[in-house]
């Protein structure tokens, strides 16, 4: 992520995996989408989240269980270098 985030860069961290999922409103998912054209930190969250989601798929279910999900979360959040400084 940027060195000083940005309001965009949170919504589409925020919504990604929902973007990923195409579980928002067209406009929500071109906004979105642009945005992670645009930043490079924001598209490589973007890539990693693709990975895990690909990794769960082959397990044989559609979703992560929720547990599973908010440990990645928290993990990917953790790793976060905005992350020292509570954002």
């Amino acid at each position: 992520m940027c060195a000083v985030p940005k309001p965009e860069c949170e919504e589409a961290l925020d919504r990604l995996f929902e973007y990923i999922d195409h579980e928002l409103p067209e406009d929500e998912i071109d906004r979105i989408g642009e945005h992670l054209k645009e930043c490079p930190p924001c598209h490589a969250e973007h890539v990693i989240n693709e990975k895990i989601k690909r990794m769960v798929n082959r397990t044989g279910t559609d979703t992560a269980p929720d547990e599973l999900r908010a440990r990645i979360l928290s993990t990917i959040r953790a790793g976060r270098p905005d992350a020292a400084h509570g954002r």
